[in-house]
């Protein structure tokens, strides 16, 4: 199974590309990744994981990368 990650999920065309993934997609196979995950709670309710990452903070982002096959990098 491919994993798919989302960078930049809070924002309005991260949930887009979230909701567009969503359709085609299992949520188990969705990573959503944001500065603030407690923002994501919406999409964790459906079965994406969400994570923590913050460019601002690299040490943040391998832990929060792991397993992600492929990655939509919105900034």
């Amino acid at each position: 199974m491919t994993t798919y990650g989302v960078t930049g999920a809070t924002g309005k065309l991260g949930r887009l590309a979230l909701d567009e993934l969503l359709s085609r997609v299992e949520p188990s196979s969705v990573v959503a990744l944001a500065r603030n995950p407690a923002a994501l709670a919406d999409y964790a309710a459906r079965g994406v994981t969400v994570r923590a990452a913050d460019y601002d903070r690299p040490d943040s982002l391998p832990q929060a990368l792991a397993g992600i096959d492929r990655l939509l990098l919105i900034s």
